[in-house]
Parts: C-alpha cells; sequence; structure tokens
C-alpha cells in the first residue's frame, strides 16, 4: 500500500519538527538553562529523543546513551536540582565557553521550524528548499567542528551526565547528516 501525498508530507513535516526541537534542545544546552537539566532530571528530555530516534528508525544507534540518562534521571531523586546544577554549569563553563556555533545552532532550529510549516502547508518546493539549505550548512565546517567539540566534550567532561549528553547530540548529528563514522566515541 502506497502512502498519499499528505501523508507523507504530514510525517516529513512532524519529523522536521522534531529535528528542529532537537536543535532547540542543544540551544538549551549552551545556554546552560536549569529548565533544561530539570528536563534531563526528570526524564523528559530522554524520553524525547527516545521517541524521535524511534520515530527516524535510528533507537539502536542512541540506545547505550540514552540508558545511561535514564540511570542518571532516576537517581536523581538522591540528588539535590542544587548540586546537580553546580555540577552541570561547572562543566558547562569548560566544555562551551563562549558558546561556539550558537548561530549556526539557531539557523538550523529555525530552517527546521519553516521546513516544517512549509510541509503542513503543502509547499513542496519550499520544505525541500529549507532540507537543502539545512544540509549546505552541515556540510560546511560546521558540522565537523560539531563533531570535534562533541567527541572532546566526551572525553574531557568530569561529569557523566556532560559526556552522555554529548554523545546524544553526536548521533542526533550523524542522524542529520547520516554521517555515522564519528560515532566512535
Amino acid at each position: 500500500m502506497s502512502t498519499s501525498v499528505p501523508d507523507f508530507a504530514g510525517r516529513i513535516s512532524r519529523i522536521a519538527q522534531q529535528r528542529g526541537k532537537c536543535w532547540g534542545l542543544a540551544i538549551d544546552l549552551w545556554e546552560g538553562k536549569e529548565s533544561f537539566l530539570i528536563s534531563i532530571r526528570d526524564g523528559e528530555f530522554g524520553e524525547f529523543m527516545r521517541e524521535y530516534f524511534q520515530e527516524i528508525g535510528q533507537e539502536s544507534l542512541a540506545h547505550g546513551a540514552l540508558m545511561s540518562l535514564d540511570v542518571y534521571s532516576r537517581g536523581a531523586r538522591r540528588r539535590t536540582v542544587e548540586d546537580d546544577l553546580t555540577s552541570f554549569l561547572a562543566d558547562h563553563e569548560t566544555l562551551l565557553e563562549g558558546k561556539p556555533f550558537y548561530d549556526d545552532l539557531v539557523t538550523m532550529r529555525d530552517l527546521c521550524r519553516r521546513e516544517s510549516a512549509a510541509w503542513a502547508a503543502g509547499d513542496v518546493n519550499l520544505g525541500r528548499d529549507c532540507r537543502k539549505q539545512e544540509f549546505e550548512i552541515l556540510e560546511g565546517e560546521f558540522e565537523m567542528s560539531l563533531v570535534g567539540l562533541l567527541s572532546k566534550n566526551i572525553e574531557v567532561a568530569k561529569s557523566h551526565v556532560w559526556r552522555t549528553l554529548s554523545r546524544i547530540f553526536l548521533i542526533f548529528l550523524a542522524t542529520e547528516t547520516g554521517h555515522q563514522s564519528s560515532l566512535q566515541n
């Protein structure tokens, strides 16, 4: 049975919307928002990322990192928010000093949102153009620079949650680009 064009466009719109949210979550990480840390502690972040990876058929890539994040979330009831925030922000200052690539993250989030809206409105040409622009940004220095930063964070982060988050965003980046060679960490 074939998928109708409206069904296909709806699914592409939904996935683009989810991808935009993933880029938005990366922005929240870059900003060091307490609300982002709370979403990790309460499991909301992990659940969203799990659902996203399942939606695109890539849950096996993220399984280990998401299970590790689940352990962190379950242990949150034995730690205070203040202790987790102090640990999170201590690594944040070291790992994301100067918020590298922040503007590119915002651009990717916004393009995904535009792409989603275009597909939802039935504007196939605009949807494709937005996706093409996303790939052009990723194919520049942004992808490799972000891979380098996330890989370095996995190696030098003091807190386990930072290493796990870096892995999750590295996996997300691999699913965005199709370049899974960056997943060696």
